[in-house]
């Protein structure tokens, strides 16, 4: 059922009328998080006191559920919160550490570890979900005149309260995020996001509803770009109305020698998108071999306002453009008979070192408070692949995981 209209900008239904209109459906499979540490938490009772050591995104809602499970007043647990070795969300969720507490409830006094295996991991997690969006649009005089972006997706909001015993009224803007707010300036603009029926427990994800509406978005973009007979970096130059994001997109371009003519087989995509405050503008670059696509460069511009740290800064961004061309060419959570058939990294892929492409980074700060890192950089960086695919080989992919379409060396 329709969620949300968080955008609705002039008479789309009345633009997009006539044969002229790009229609265009995308999907996105769900996704584990797959931390390299698997969930791991302590836990000791002792003298009617808790204590807990684990890594976790939610200290506050651990201290509260591990003394409802304890039956003890708050002020009596303690929770350590401990380095962790990574979590892109999955440490949101509270699972594993509340099986420690329950174990140790069972024998107090001492101390109790637990740890996931990866295999229970990967079939025990909460999921990004899945997402379908169908958009159409059309362009007039090289610019785009109208778009209408319809995205479906579970709740994450809904199944993460649910687990918290939080109820969650009203609409989930995060189906939306990264539809309604990009600073294009089109002049017939409408998004909207429909909930589906909860079933498969899901949860955040690194940026969230940005991670597929990235990847709906700037695929369909520049798939308006095509339409138009448009070099796609300035057709988009051409519609942000956003200052930081031109500067951003300019930079990537001039790093990645955006128009310098490439030999056959070889292609160039890009992607802007803004998330967080963050605008990030990625371009890459792949060659076509006997064997399969073979991604060679990314270069990636954002700018986050304040550069506080840039050495940490250029590490988030090469970390997210590595997470997020991972789940772009491989990342699926497919189910058989009620259960989760990948069960290790065999079957859940990651980029290996050979695949990893050399990635180069600008950091922009032009000015105002400084704003988080850890997110932005992954939505682009699945779309930008998919249109360096189209414009090496002629192949519009609008399906994830790539690897369903394409092979890869």
């Amino acid at each position: 059922h329709q969620d949300s209209q968080l955008r609705k900008d002039g008479d789309v239904d009345t633009a997009l009328q006539g044969a002229k209109a790009l229609q265009a459906e995308y999907r996105v499979p769900f996704l584990a998080h797959a931390p390299m540490e698997p969930p791991t938490a302590v836990a000791r009772l002792r003298d009617g006191r808790l204590d807990v050591w684990a890594g976790t995104q939610m200290p506050t809602l651990v201290r509260d559920q591990a003394a409802k499970l304890a039956s003890l007043d708050p002020s009596k647990v303690k929770v350590h919160v401990t380095l962790m070795g990574g979590s892109f969300g999955r440490r949101l969720e509270t699972d594993f550490i509340d099986q420690a507490v329950r174990l140790a409830i069972a024998v107090p006094g001492k101390a109790v570890k637990l740890t996931w295996s990866r295999e229970e991991d990967l079939t025990q997690d909460a999921y990004r979900p899945a997402a379908v969006a169908r958009l159409r649009g059309s362009t007039e005089g090289g610019k785009a005149q109208a778009l209408d972006v319809r995205v479906a997706s579970l709740s994450v909001l809904a199944s993460q309260g649910a687990r918290a015993g939080l109820a969650m009224p009203g609409p989930d803007k995060l189906i939306a995020d990264g539809t309604y707010e990009q600073p294009y300036g089109i002049p017939h603009y409408r998004a909207t996001a429909y909930r589906a029926p909860p079933s498969i427990p899901v949860s955040s994800w690194r940026s969230v509803g940005n991670s597929f509406n990235g990847f709906f978005m700037e695929s369909f973009i520049d798939e308006l770009a095509h339409q138009a007979g448009a070099d796609p970096l300035a057709f988009r130059l051409g519609l942000l109305t956003h200052d930081p994001s031109r500067q951003v997109l300019q930079a990537a371009g001039e790093m990645a020698g955006w128009g310098q003519p490439l030999t056959k087989g070889r292609g160039r995509g890009v992607a802007y998108h803004l998330a967080f405050g963050v605008p990030v503008a990625e371009v890459v670059e792949v060659t076509q071999t006997p064997d399969g696509i073979r991604i060679d460069r990314v270069c990636v511009a954002a700018d986050v306002g304040t550069a506080l740290d840039p050495r940490n800064i250029e590490a988030q961004l090469q970390g997210a453009v590595v997470f997020g061309l991972s789940a772009a060419m491989f990342g699926e959570i497919t189910f058989a008979n009620g259960a989760v058939e990948q069960k290790n990294f065999h079957q859940f892929e990651s980029v290996r070192i050979h695949q990893s492409p050399r990635i180069e980074v600008k950091v922009l700060a032009l000015g105002g408070p400084i704003r988080g890192i850890g997110e932005p950089g992954t939505p682009p960086a699945a779309p930008a692949l998919a249109n360096a695919i189209f414009n090496a080989t002629g192949q519009r992919i609008r399906e994830l995981p790539l690897r369903k379409h394409i092979a890869f060396v």
